[in-house]
């Protein structure tokens, strides 16, 4: 069984060894300064999946953007060894469930690579734009939207 916990910062070095294990077929190597300072935010909504074993398999959160009437998913991922194992799909829609919970009148917004777009889509995301090597050379910006109305 699945099991969701908040993250705090004992689990720093396993996030980071998690996002490391997606370098750099899914993240640029020089996003992980960026991941880093993102973790020790206070108050950060960032969520742990982990296995019945107590492994970290998959990570993600999730913020408020007051000035977009947003909600956008953030550093959400999966380790390399699990991918297409169900984990994202069960992070990503245990994250839309609490942000229905909390903020049910705002839409959903997120960023990604052309690498995964098309997983979000299949959750209900449209692509909004696109920018060539955003990321690092070879990984592009997809923005996408899941919408209230």
């Amino acid at each position: 069984m699945n099991n969701f916990k908040l993250y705090n910062n004992n689990f720093r070095t396993n996030c980071l060894d998690l996002f490391k294990s997606n370098v750099p077929n899914f993240f640029d190597p020089s996003e992980e300064i960026l991941f880093n300072h993102y973790l020790q935010k206070d108050n950060v909504n960032y969520f742990l999946l982990f296995n019945c074993n107590n492994q970290l398999m998959a990570a993600g959160g999730y913020e408020l953007e007051k000035t977009l009437n947003t909600i956008a998913l953030t550093w959400g991922m999966v380790h390399t060894r699990y991918h297409k194992k169900g984990y994202g799909k069960s992070l990503v829609e245990f994250r839309l469930k609490s942000i229905a919970n909390y903020y049910p009148q705002f839409d959903v917004v997120l960023n990604t690579s052309q690498k995964t777009f098309r997983f979000y889509e299949k959750l209900g995301f449209k692509l909004v734009s696109i920018k060539k090597d955003y990321y690092g050379v070879g990984l592009d910006r997809y923005d996408m939207i899941k919408s209230k109305h």
